[in-house]
């Protein structure tokens, strides 16, 4: 099972992906907690790159940086895990690429998509968790803020974006309030969860 966790930054997404894999593992559940830009050595330099103050690129370079993350990321990690058996939960994957880059700062949306396709081999989540907030909302809550979660109107931006998606694919892209608690934010993942059949899962 690959499950992704999207949202706008100060979302809260990173936290319950964090708290979902706490649930597996109590369960038995081998599961493996990635992130993108990042989840190996290589990405990892490469999400320093990307969040430095004084990272400026076009859209479409910023969108090569994060392909290379994720196509070794699925390569090195992501694949390997799956294929072991494990759960994998990915804090970002593809979805955010479109959002950020193609809504929030104005790339090429088809051009973007068919790149994130190639990098990452076509795997795609099986589930998509998209937490929902308001950007000054998310301002509000985001302690540690980047050169990608401080502009409001960006944000906004990016949010639509993400909710754009989620009604293209609404079978794969559950969207979540980010204002619930975290125990009603992990009832709605149960019941996605047990509606694909995975009940084992949780």
């Amino acid at each position: 099972m690959f499950i992704s966790f999207e949202g706008i930054d100060g979302s809260g997404k990173t936290t319950l992906a964090r708290a979902l894999r706490q649930v597996l593992l109590r369960k038995g559940v081998p599961c493996l907690l990635t992130r993108e830009p990042g989840g190996t050595p290589a990405g990892d330099r490469i999400r320093e790159l990307l969040l430095a103050p004084d990272c400026q690129l076009p859209p479409e370079a910023e969108g090569y940086l994060f392909l290379a993350s994720r196509a070794a990321n699925v390569r090195d990690c992501i694949l390997p895990a799956l294929g072991r058996g494990e759960t994998v939960i990915s804090d970002r994957f593809s979805d955010s690429l479109i959002a950020y880059q193609a809504c929030g700062l104005g790339g090429d949306r088809a051009f973007l998509k068919s790149l994130s396709r190639s990098a990452a081999g076509g795997l795609a989540p099986d589930v998509t968790f998209l937490l929902d907030i308001s950007p000054g909302e998310a301002l509000e809550r985001n302690t540690d803020p980047d050169r990608y979660s401080r502009d409001p109107e960006f944000l906004g931006r990016v949010r639509q974006g993400f909710l754009d998606l989620a009604a293209e694919d609404p079978e794969r892209i559950v969207v979540i309030d980010a204002r619930l608690t975290p125990e009603a934010k992990l009832d709605i993942i149960r019941d996605k969860l047990i509606r694909m059949g995975m009940e084992e899962l949780i």
